[in-house]
């Protein structure tokens, strides 16, 4: 029988060392140039960032590590991180953790018996399917190294190397507490096919080891509710089930059709399930053991009203990566042809990123990779600015830049004015000294998501203020200097903007709200710097939005510049702020307008007012030759 010995094939280094240099490089693009879409990679700076100093309590969510999940493995990357204390310390760590798969799956496909080229392509079959790319340059999350964890479980049993299996049992439970369901389970499945091995073997290999299993998920469930102080409120991704742990458990077995249609819901509209199954040539089917120890974990996502946990794009694959993989080495031992079928295994493996997967949305950046150059350049500029001991509120690509403090607070919980995945109020403690806003950001500003809301009902007795509304409580209590450039606003605390001399027609965009000035009060090549005068009336109701757009009489060309002086409340407010064109637009003589609107999804983008919410500034020629210098409003 081959062992797990056998040298490694040079295919198998060259294939596990270019995967991790590709997916390091993207995951280090993405990061730095203000891509990353979730605040999971800041969580856990922030966290051991504060562990290294006596602190635990992690201001982004309120709570310690290990009160958002149990995951005691991140605190063996704090030694490392101590040395280099950069965001991407945690990317490294997981993307060399992925690159190991393909070195275990080789041993494994050995001990199998697979022949050596099917073994080969099995092995890189582990990184080549669009789910390892995927979980990959996901930011960084604990439950990805799942994976890699799980597979090395699968081959220490198979190996039945007790020692090792211990190791990486204690170390796939310290991944996430949900890993506890999935190895007792994995226990469970293998004690019912063990049965016929005798009693030592069974208390060795699956009673003991489900029973640290089973204690440590009752465990976490303490853990959990004591450190967490209802700031997280997870059972909520199951509300659409029952109001309470319970009565969901009720609900399973008098309404049973609540799960089924959340089950249709997640099948029909993910790709999870595919996604893992497709590339693999469905193989997995044939081992319905493995599908039955990922199937509580699995129920698990697949419940669950949140889209990221039933699709690609996430760290949520991860756990179930190994189990279809090995599910498949199995069936294809079993099975003629292991040259054909393992070649046909790996081209399904590169075709399903056709289907699935990131491989396609990171080559339509390709085009455009001037442009995020240089949005990147002049944000990472403005970022510079912020002092490293300064209390800071920002968006969510900015987070992880700027986790190594103390006070880091998500401007998302400011705009959804709710705890995370919960329906209970958010009460954000007094405004950092400097508040960052990117209101071109899709992820801090996602209606989809929920962040950026109208006014809502969320039950018969509470509503939530718009978000707007929201954010303008938050900044109002104290005074704000605006530096505004293009769709971003770094505010910091101190003198607020000179007010500019009224303009000759105010407009008026309700009782609360008017227009007294809009000026071009700098006029460059490709720069244009306006000042806005504002008359604000006890309390305001509206907020208005604006965009400035360029045309070339064939074309529109939108840019947002985002809430009109949030910060400000009753009385006079004037704030200043510089639009710089961007390098691809072509030398052309453009009209520009302003164009002023109610950005909440219930109004719907509603221009402001009904009549005359646009204003026609200037036209100006790229090259700097002005055509028309007066300023009119109509």
């Amino acid at each position: 029988m081959p062992t797990d010995t056998a040298k490694t094939p040079r295919a198998i280094v060259w294939g596990a060392g270019l995967f991790a240099g590709l997916v390091f490089l993207v995951s280090w693009w993405q990061w730095w140039t203000f891509q990353y879409g979730t605040f999971d990679l800041a969580f856990y700076v922030q966290a051991l960032w504060l562990a290294l100093r006596g602190k635990w309590t992690v201001s982004l969510l309120n709570v310690p590590l290990m009160g958002n999940h149990a995951e005691p493995i991140v605190f063996l990357i704090t030694p490392l991180f101590a040395i280099f204390p950069h965001p991407m310390t945690f990317v490294a760590v997981q993307t060399l953790a992925f690159a190991t798969m393909p070195f275990t799956a080789w041993r494994i496909a050995r001990r199998l018996e697979i022949e050596r080229p099917a073994a080969i392509c099995l092995a890189l079959a582990t990184i080549l399917t669009p789910a390892t790319l995927s979980i990959g340059i996901y930011e960084f999350h604990p439950e990805a190294l799942a994976a890699p964890l799980l597979l090395l479980l699968i081959e220490a049993r198979l190996a039945e190397r007790h020692g090792r299996f211990w190791l990486w049992f204690v170390a796939v439970l310290s991944v996430k507490e949900n890993m506890a369901l999935l190895m007792v389970a994995f226990c469970a499945v293998w004690a019912v096919l063990d049965r016929k091995r005798g009693r030592a073997w069974l208390l060795r290999w699956n009673v003991a080891p489900l029973g640290v299993a089973g204690i440590w998920l009752v465990g976490c469930g303490f853990i959990s509710r004591w450190l967490n102080a209802g700031n997280v409120d997870y059972l909520q991704l199951y509300g659409h089930l029952g109001k309470s742990g319970g009565d969901i458990v009720v609900k399973f077995f008098t309404e049973p059709g609540r799960a089924w249609q959340a089950l249709h819901v997640a099948l029909a509209q993910g790709n999870l399930l595919p996604a893992l199954l497709v590339p693999f040539l469905l193989l997995p089917l044939l081992r319905p053991r493995w599908l039955l120890i990922a199937g509580p974990l699995l129920a698990q996502h697949l419940l669950s009203w949140r889209y990221s946990e039933w699709s690609l794009g996430a760290h949520y694959p991860a756990p179930f990566l190994p189990l279809f993989w090995i599910a498949a080495a199995e069936a294809l031992a079993r099975r003629p042809g292991q040259k054909a079928v393992a070649a046909a295994l790996l081209a399904m493996c590169v075709l399903a990123h056709f289907r699935w997967g990131p491989a396609q949305e990171l080559a339509r950046e390709i085009p455009h990779l001037a442009t995020i150059l240089e949005r990147r350049e002049w944000k990472a500029q403005m970022l510079r600015d912020v002092p490293e001991t300064a209390s800071v509120t920002a968006a969510v690509p900015y987070l992880s830049h700027l986790a190594t403090r103390e006070q880091l607070i998500s401007l998302h919980h400011i705009l959804k004015g709710l705890k995370t995945l919960s329906t209970a109020t958010y009460t954000p403690p007094p405004a950092g000294e400097v508040v960052i806003i990117d209101y071109a950001d899709t992820f801090t500003f996602s209606t989809v998501a929920g962040y950026y809301h109208p006014r809502m009902q969320t039950n018969a007795e509470s509503e939530v203020p718009s978000s707007d509304r929201l954010l303008h409580e938050y900044l109002r209590p104290h005074a704000w200097h605006a530096h505004s450039r293009n769709e971003l606003t770094v505010l910091t605390r101190g003198t607020a903007s000179a007010m500019p001399p009224a303009g000759a027609t105010p407009i008026v965009f309700d009782e609360t709200t008017t227009l007294t000035a809009l000026q071009i009060v700098r006029d460059e090549p490709g720069v244009l710097q306006f000042r806005l005068g504002w008359e604000f009336t006890g309390e305001r109701t509206r907020f208005p939005w604006m965009m400035l757009v360029l045309s070339d009489g064939e074309h529109l060309y939108p840019f947002v510049k985002g809430a009109c002086a949030p910060q400000a409340g009753a009385g006079a407010a004037g704030e200043d702020w510089t639009f710089f064109l961007p390098p691809w637009m072509r030398p052309h003589h453009y009209a520009v307008f302003a164009v002023f609107y109610d950005a909440s999804e219930a109004a719907g983008k509603k221009r402001l007012p009904p009549d005359d919410s646009t204003f026609v500034l200037r036209r100006l020629d790229l090259g700097g030759r002005e055509m028309r210098s007066e300023t009119e409003a109509r």
